[in-house]
C-alpha cells in the first residue's frame, strides 16, 4: 500500500510528488521507540547475544528487542514480521 503526497511548487511551474511508502512510514516509527535492553537477549535477526544495557533496541508491539549491530537493527525495522515468532 502507497501513501501519496503532492507537492505542488512555483518552481518553474513544476509539479513534485514525493511517494512514502507504509512500510518506509511503520520503521521511521519504530526507529523513534527505543529503549536500553534491560537483560541480555537474542537479536531476532542474527541470533547472536546482545548484552544487557546496548542501546541498539527497538520497541514493537510493546516488547523491546536488542541488536548486534545497526545493520540488524535496520533489517528488522524494514520486515518485522519476518524475524519474529507468533505463538
Amino acid at each position: 500500500m502507497k501513501i501519496g503526497l503532492i507537492v505542488l511548487g512555483v518552481l518553474g511551474g513544476t509539479a513534485f510528488y514525493s511517494g512514502l511508502s507504509a512500510r518506509n512510514i511503520e520503521s521511521a516509527r519504530m526507529a523513534q521507540q527505543t529503549d536500553t535492553l534491560k537483560k541480555e537477549g537474542k537479536d531476532p535477526v542474527c541470533g547472536m547475544k546482545v548484552p544487557a544495557g546496548t542501546a541498539k533496541t527497538i520497541v514493537y508491539e510493546k516488547v523491546t528487542y536488542g541488536f548486534c549491530s545497526e545493520g540488524c537493527k535496520k533489517k528488522f525495522a524494514e520486515k518485522p514480521g519476518k524475524y519474529i515468532k507468533k505463538s
